[in-house]
């Protein structure tokens, strides 16, 4: 055995790897920047605090890299750090001790195997059988109904008359006269016969709206039909006709101008922040 492996079992395995770095003229981060480790771990190693590094497997990894760059027994020192961590080889089981779990008699699994597949069976069935009469229903109620009898079908037989007896005189009914054609304008006076076209609406407004400046207008009939809904540029004019009342807003209307059934209308009274809101009866 070397003198600092010597060295190694007489201190602390932390204290024997100083010793070992310093004998090498080493610092702490040479050894970290040689290994990939960090500093601090390189510390907690030296002095024993194994709590602050990751793990035991870490540890006896850190351990054998740290030995091996000093030229130390590295697969002592891990024996070491091992018992230092409460662990040790583990005893192989005896060949007699080791026996497969199976069970002496027959297994439960094959019975509830079993049940578990009478259930299956049984709930496919149940599903099956609601199929059936699902598509039973279906068929029956996809079924056109029984045709009607036809016209000719429905038609009772006429008796006809009876023959007249010899020497009976047979009435003779004159034939009717062809129907004059109905003129176009005896079709329309006929009472329940529908118009040509619906009479005018007495409450019908015409407007005439002329823009000094660009304006929005928006024109409603009684029915909530839009008659005009647009921006109107400078210096266009418009002419709507509907049936009242008519709700109508108008934007930047002191530069409209509007008439109603060819009378000069004021929109001043309806406006508010140059927007005129009016409903014409």
């Amino acid at each position: 055995m070397s003198e600092a492996a010597a060295d190694a079992t007489a201190a602390t395995l932390g204290a024997s790897l100083a010793r070992a770095r310093e004998a090498r003229g080493l610092t702490v981060s040479d050894v970290a920047m040689h290994l990939k480790f960090a500093p601090r771990q390189i510390e907690a190693i030296e002095a024993d605090d194994y709590r602050a590094l990751p793990g035991a497997t870490f540890v006896r990894g850190m351990v054998r890299t740290y030995a091996r760059f000093l030229g130390l027994d590295a697969e002592s020192l891990v024996r070491d750090v091992s018992a230092q961590l409460g662990e040790g080889p583990k005893p192989l089981a005896s060949m007699t001790d080791l026996r497969v779990p199976f069970q002496a008699g027959p297994r439960r699994s094959s019975r509830v195997y079993l049940l578990l597949s009478l259930a299956v069976l049984v709930a496919a069935g149940l599903v099956a059988g609601d199929w059936v009469l699902r598509m039973r229903e279906a068929a029956r109620v996809a079924a056109p109904p029984p045709a009607a009898p036809t016209r000719a079908e429905s038609a009772q037989p006429v008796p006809l008359p009876p023959a007249p007896a010899s020497g009976d005189s047979v009435p003779v009914v004159p034939a009717p006269a062809p129907a004059e054609p109905v003129k176009a304008d005896e079709a329309r006076a006929t009472p329940g016969a529908e118009p040509a076209s619906p009479p005018l609406v007495a409450a019908t407004k015409r407007l005439r709206l002329e823009f000094d400046r660009e304006s929005w207008v928006e024109i409603k009939d009684a029915d909530g039909n839009t008659l005009l809904s647009r921006v109107n540029p400078q210096g266009s004019r418009q002419v709507v006709e509907g049936v009242a009342p008519l709700q109508i807003v108008i934007g930047n209307a002191s530069g409209v101008r509007m008439t109603v059934n060819d009378e000069a209308f004021d929109l001043k009274p309806y406006t508010r922040v140059d927007i005129a809101r009016v409903t014409l009866d």
